[in-house]
């Protein structure tokens, strides 16, 4: 696959076309001939299994038109082996076009195309396969007789593809038609180990992970598998019981419709395992952390995690007959409560725990609204109820909690024990955070304030590619140093309604608007996209900041109001030399963000050998250029260290106003070298650790010659480095803020 070059003319007039009101219909039907005969070549369709969803035999060339008409957006999958929802999100365009269509005509490797078999893995172990039609599915897809299919349980054990095909079909048929079903292990249940219980609804808002995890955790030795599918969408459970019959211990339950009552305590007797982990429907939980559960369960406990809403703010830490506890506050006070991370609340919330297998906790689940409460008689008997806070899932939409006996008080010792006081009026929750002050390393006294930090980051995974997220985090640890209290809120809880117990709040600027906080000091730091500040914005904010000198300085005479630069840092403690030796890699890091970026497609396609890091570059540069992608957070710094360069380019309004990137700081302050495009005051600030060019040419012409000419001897760059993490430090920049803020609170 070769580097794709500038949009064409004739796509750009394409694009303008498909959207024209009379010709766009004209256009639109090319796309999808056009999508049809890819499919068709590649010979990948079942038709036994589209048959099954739709209720009627139809043909290869039927079930094609069908799926590119408007089925490939109504669920329709053409082979079972791709799931269309798994691969969406890696491929350009594949929620506009089919993504079997995007899949069929991109480089497969590395691609997950579904969850209950690794095709990235396939290729791997079959290299050559990579080249063939359709890529892993074709090359699996054809083989299917003979090797059967690339799923094996924990034994290694192959099912035959006629045994898989005959019970995949019969399942599709039952649930088309609305049928109980159940599937059992293939080989005899055996006691002793865990059973993970796995529970989803109807509208469940991950299917693909959740059945990537049973398979993930089915791999444990003496662990055994239950998928409790409530009625949903006919193809997925196409995929429950492929997985089950393949796997020898999962067994797939599929029910009508809402399940009873008594439904947890007839899975928990279903099984002989000792210990019962129960995770409920549209719940966000890793293996890690149900593993952490049932090993706490194991030692004789009820034991549930911190449950999470969909803001990222606690649903519950446990509950009491006052309510949910710390329901509405950010993640971090979870941390405060006593004995965290493992905090023993009168009762358990939330619809996922474990405990052994019988007691009688799980009659106390609801299974109409969600909750889950540790049964009375559990404590009664001197069992333990606790809490991980140190293990969290996150759901949707959080029920409203049932009545809970009077017999579960306790709530507020442990809100005091966490540190706070409660107060007679005001809004809910009626707290606040008791005075301290703390006494500095230079002698200095302060308050210790409550810290509040707002991104613009999306909540859970999304959001760990996002680098407003880790500033957050690194400026909190700094504030953290200096005695303070600091939370971190994503962007859907910026409006939280525990706001009132905030005495400072950040307002992390990115490309999304942060209003001021009603309560508190509100203060406003632009870090980034300053196309996107309308200046008028910056009432209600008592101090203001720009991680740029010229536009600081700009916006403070525009806007009347006074705008201190504070620049972009970076966290020593994390990026620093390790003497590491630098190798000849040409390093970025980095999306796509679904533009042309000249500064790497260009020295991809002239021939450069970059390797990329980053979730969605396919399209736009070849596949052997994609090293990963991501790199874990704590992986960084080595490989800002050893690389021969890494590339850095900004925002063109970043440039044009004059912030500078943070990744430049944490490559310097690892020891590392960047090539950057130009931006105003880059130059002083790092003093020959990054080069930078204003052309294209003067990328390649830097990246083709000898690049230790290009920096500083190895003595001058070591300090650079230092001055950087001296000078540009994240504790540096808090020493600032909580200056200016005491100073501003008096």
């Amino acid at each position: 696959m070769t580097a794709p070059r500038r949009p064409h003319r004739a796509v750009v007039l394409v694009a303008r076309l498909r959207r024209h009101r009379l010709l766009g219909r004209v256009v639109r039907q090319i796309d999808r001939l056009w999508w049809a005969w890819v499919i068709l070549r590649s010979r990948v369709v079942d038709t036994s299994y589209v048959s099954a969803q739709l209720g009627r035999r139809v043909g290869v060339v039927g079930a094609i038109v069908r799926y590119v008409a408007r089925g490939y957006a109504q669920g329709l999958r053409l082979n079972p082996l791709f799931v269309d929802t798994a691969v969406g999100d890696h491929l350009p365009d594949a929620h506009r076009v089919p993504a079997l269509y995007a899949y069929l005509i991109a480089d497969p490797r590395r691609l997950t195309i579904s969850p209950v078999w690794d095709a990235s893995a396939y290729l791997e172990r079959h290299p050559a396969r990579a080249t063939e039609r359709g890529g892993a599915l074709g090359a699996a897809w054809r083989r299917r007789d003979g090797e059967s299919l690339p799923l094996e349980g924990p034994g290694g054990t192959r099912v035959p593809w006629s045994h898989l095909h005959t019970r995949m079909l019969d399942a599709t048929s039952r649930a088309r038609r609305d049928e109980s079903d159940a599937r059992s292990w293939i080989r005899a249940d055996r006691p002793g180990g865990v059973e993970y219980i796995l529970v989803l609804d109807a509208d469940e808002w991950d299917f693909d992970e959740s059945i990537a995890l049973a398979a993930e955790l089915a791999r444990e030795p003496d662990s055994g598998v239950t998928i409790v599918q409530r009625g949903g969408r006919i193809e997925d459970w196409a995929q429950t019981v492929l997985l089950a019959e393949a796997t020898d211990n999962i067994r797939a339950i599929r029910t009508s419709g809402s399940a009873s009552a008594s439904e947890p305590v007839d899975l928990a007797d279903g099984c002989h395992a000792e210990v019962v982990v129960w995770r409920g429907p549209n719940i966000d939980a890793t293996a890690d952390t149900l593993r952490g559960l049932a090993a706490r369960a194991s030692r004789g406990a009820v034991v549930g995690p911190l449950w999470l809403d969909g803001d990222g703010t606690i649903a519950a830490a446990g509950a009491a007959s006052e309510g949910r506890l710390l329901a509405g506050h950010p993640r971090e006070d979870a941390d405060e409560l006593p004995g965290a991370p493992d905090t023993a609340p009168p009762a358990i919330a939330g619809s996922t725990f474990a405990a052994p297998r019988d007691l009688a906790a799980f009659s106390r689940v609801d299974s109409v609204d969600h909750a889950a409460w540790a049964s009375l008689d559990a404590r009664d008997r001197g069992v333990p109820v606790s809490v991980r806070t140190d293990a969290s899932v996150r759901t949707r939409s959080v029920a409203p909690p049932p009545d809970l006996p009077a017999g579960l008080d306790g709530a507020t010792d442990l809100v005091s024990a966490a540190g706070w006081t409660a107060v007679g009026d005001g809004p809910l929750p009626r707290l606040r955070r008791r005075r301290q002050t703390v006494t500095l390393k230079d002698g200095t006294v302060v308050p210790s304030l409550r810290w509040a930090l707002r991104t613009a980051a999306p909540v859970g995974p999304r959001g760990e590619w996002w680098g407003d997220v880790h500033f957050a985090r690194a400026l909190a640890d700094a504030l953290r140093e200096l005695g303070q209290n600091v939370v971190v809120d994503a962007y859907p809880a910026r409006n939280r309604r525990t706001r009132h117990l905030d005495d400072v709040t950040v307002a992390l600027r990115g490309p999304e608007p942060i209003d001021p906080s009603p309560y508190g000091l509100s203060v406003l730091w632009v870090i980034s996209h300053p196309d996107e500040i309308d200046l008028r914005a910056l009432s209600g904010f008592g101090l203001i900041y720009a991680a740029s000198t010229p536009w600081a300085a700009r916006a403070t005479v525009d806007s009347g109001r006074l705008i201190s630069p504070l620049l972009q840092c970076t966290d020593p403690s994390r990026f620093r030399p390790s003497g590491r030796t630098r190798s000849s890699d040409i390093v970025f890091v980095g999306t796509a963000r679904g533009i042309h970026r000249p500064s790497i497609v260009e020295p991809v396609r002239a021939g450069v050998p970059v390797r990329v890091y980053g979730p969605d570059w396919r399209g736009w540069i070849p596949a052997s250029s994609i090293a990963g992608t991501g790199v874990p957070n704590a992986d960084l710094p080595g490989l800002y260290e050893s690389a021969s360069v890494v590339l850095n380019d900004h925002w063109p309004s970043m440039q044009q106003h004059g912030f500078i990137a943070n990744r430049p700081y944490d490559v310097v302050a690892a020891g590392g070298r960047v090539i950057s495009d130009e931006v105003s005051g880059i130059s002083e600030v790092f003093q020959g650790a990054v080069a930078t060019y204003r052309t294209t040419d003067e990328l390649l012409a830097l990246l083709r010659g000898d690049l230790d000419d290009a920096f500083p001897p190895p003595e001058h760059l070591a300090a650079i480095s230092r001055t950087i993490r001296e000078r540009d430090s994240f504790l540096a920049r808090a020493r600032t803020l909580l200056q200016d803020v005491t100073a501003t609170l008096g």
